[in-house]
C-alpha cells in the first residue's frame, strides 16, 4: 500500500510540472527535427521510464523465478 501512495504522489508532482510547462519547444535528434509541447515530452518520457522500469523488473523476477526452480 505505501508504494501506491508514493506512486500517486509522484504522478501528482509530474502532472503539476507538466501543467506548468506547456510551451512549444523544438526538438532535434540525429536527422529528425520537430516541435512539440514540453508538457507532452515530459509526460511521454515519464511514461517511458515507468514502462522501462516495469519491463526490467519483470525480467529480473522471471530470472529469479527460473533460478529458484533449478
Amino acid at each position: 500500500m505505501p508504494k501506491l501512495y508514493i506512486a500517486l504522489a509522484l504522478l501528482g508532482l509530474v502532472l503539476i510540472f507538466v501543467l506548468q510547462n506547456t510551451e512549444i519547444v523544438n526538438i532535434r535528434f540525429l536527422f529528425w527535427q520537430f516541435a512539440a509541447s514540453r508538457a507532452l515530452l515530459v509526460f511521454g518520457i515519464f511514461l517511458a521510464g515507468i514502462l522501462g522500469g516495469y519491463l526490467l523488473g519483470s525480467l529480473d523476477r522471471a530470472r529469479r523465478r527460473k533460478d529458484r526452480h533449478r
